[in-house]
C-alpha cells in the first residue's frame, strides 16, 4: 500500500437504530465535511498480571472504554453537522417548506434526555475504515474561527472497529448539495435586553461582540454491564447545560451596565437571540441559523487590563417561569432554527 494523505478520507454518519451496531453510513448523502476527520482512538483496557515473578508475565485484554472524540466543522448550511446538532438538542419537528419549496424550515428544541437518538461514524483510513458503530453527542460549541463560524461536537462513542460487515465501502458516500455554502460572522445579529423587557427589536437591542461562544452540553454516564465487553448506551446523569460567552473589544455604556446587572442583590436577567444570515435559497427565503434564549443569567463579568478595556461577559440559559414577550411559548433553555434545502427530518 502506497503512502495515505489524510485530505483524501472520506468520512461520514448516520443516525442510529441500534446501540452497538452500525448502521449504514456507506451511503449516498451520508458524507460530511470535518475539519478534523480521523480522529477516533480505540481504548481498550490492558489488565495486568501482578500476581507473580520478578517481571510482568501477562496482559489480559479487558472491557473496551468509551472512544471519545471530537468533530469540528466550518458550519456549512446544508451540512450534516446539523444532525448532530439534532441529536444533542434531543428535539426535532417536521420540516416545514416554505412558499419556496426549496427552502425547508428546522426547528430544534431542547429535550430533557436524549435517550435512544445516536449515530454511527466512519472514516477512511487508507484501504482500512474506521467505524464507531455507535455513539452520542455530548456537546456543542458554536464560536468564531477565521471570520467563519465554527461548529465543534464531542463525541462519546462505544468502541473503534475497522472490520465492519456493514459498511465495507464508503465509495457511494456523496455530499449535500450547496456544501460550498459557509457560514460567516458578519452575517451573525446579536440582540439582548432585560428578560422581562420588551420583544427584542433592531437597532436597540442590537449589540456587537468581537467574538462568542456558545455552549450546549449533556452530561453522561458511561457504563459496562454483564455479558457486555462495550458501555451500554450513556444516560444523562445531571442536567443539561447552555453557556454564553461574548467579548467586547472595548469598555462602553452598554456593556459597563453589566457588571451592575451582575452584582445586584436581584440580579437583572436577559433574554437573546443570536441569527446568522446566508445566502438566498429562492425568492426572500434566506439560509440562516437561529438561537433563541428565553432567559439568561449574568454568571460572570470582567474588565481586563490592556491599553484599551475590553468588556467579557458570561451568562447561564436557565428554564424560563413563563416566555418572555415575543418568544410566545418559548421556556427552555435555547432554541434552535434551521433553514436549509434538506427536505427529510434532522432526526429521521
Amino acid at each position: 500500500m502506497g503512502y495515505v494523505e489524510k485530505r483524501l478520507n472520506k468520512a461520514a454518519i448516520i443516525k442510529g437504530a441500534e446501540w452497538g451496531t452500525e448502521a449504514q453510513a456507506g451511503a449516498i448523502g451520508c458524507g460530511i465535511l470535518p475539519l478534523n476527520a480521523g480522529v477516533p482512538k480505540a481504548a481498550v483496557q490492558m489488565i495486568e498480571d501482578e500476581s507473580y515473578g520478578a517481571f510482568e508475565s501477562n496482559l489480559d485484554v479487558g472491557n473496551i472504554n468509551p472512544s471519545d472524540f471530537g468533530l469540528d466543522f466550518d458550519y456549512r448550511w446544508d451540512g450534516l453537522e446539523n444532525i448532530l446538532l439534532a441529536m444533542l438538542m434531543g428535539t426535532a419537528a417536521a420540516p416545514v417548506p416554505q412558499t419556496s419549496p426549496t427552502a425547508i424550515l428546522h426547528a430544534l428544541s431542547l429535550k430533557d434526555s436524549a435517550v435512544g437518538i445516536f449515530g454511527t461514524y466512519a472514516v477512511e483510513k487508507g484501504a482500512k475504515i474506521h467505524v464507531v458503530p455507535s455513539f452520542k453527542v455530548l456537546k456543542g460549541t458554536f464560536s468564531l474561527s477565521g471570520g467563519l463560524i465554527k461548529a465543534a461536537f464531542n463525541l462519546h462513542g462505544d468502541k473503534l472497529i475497522d472490520n465492519s460487515t456493514i459498511i465495507a465501502a464508503m465509495t457511494a458516500v456523496t455530499y449535500p448539495a450547496n456544501a460550498h455554502h459557509r457560514a460567516k460572522y458578519n452575517q451573525a445579529v446579536f440582540r439582548m435586553n432585560a428578560q422581562n423587557g420588551d420583544a427584542l427589536a433592531a437597532p436597540g437591542d442590537v449589540i456587537k461582540p468581537k467574538d462568542f461562544t456558545l455552549e450546549i452540553e449533556r452530561k453522561m454516564d458511561a457504563e459496562h454491564v454483564a455479558s457486555s465487553q462495550t458501555i451500554i448506551e450513556p444516560l444523562e446523569n445531571d442536567k443539561p447545560a447552555v453557556k454564553l460567552t461574548m467579548n467586547f473589544p472595548r469598555m462602553d455604556a452598554v456593556n459597563a451596565a453589566y457588571f451592575a446587572a451582575w452584582t445586584t442583590a436581584i440580579a437583572t436577567e436577559k433574554k437573546a437571540d443570536i441569527v446568522i444570515t446566508g445566502p438566498i435559497i429562492a425568492s426572500t427565503f434566506a439560509y440562516y441559523l437561529k438561537f433563541e434564549m428565553p432567559r439568561l443569567i449574568i454568571e460572570d463579568v470582567e474588565y481586563a487590563d490592556s491599553k484599551i478595556i475590553p468588556a467579557k461577559i458570561v451568562l447561564r440559559s436557565v428554564v424560563a417561569d413563563v416566555h418572555p414577550t415575543g418568544m410566545d411559548d418559548l421556556t427552555l433553555p435555547v432554541y434552535i432554527g434551521l433553514m436549509n434545502t434538506r427536505t427529510t427530518n434532522l432526526l429521521a
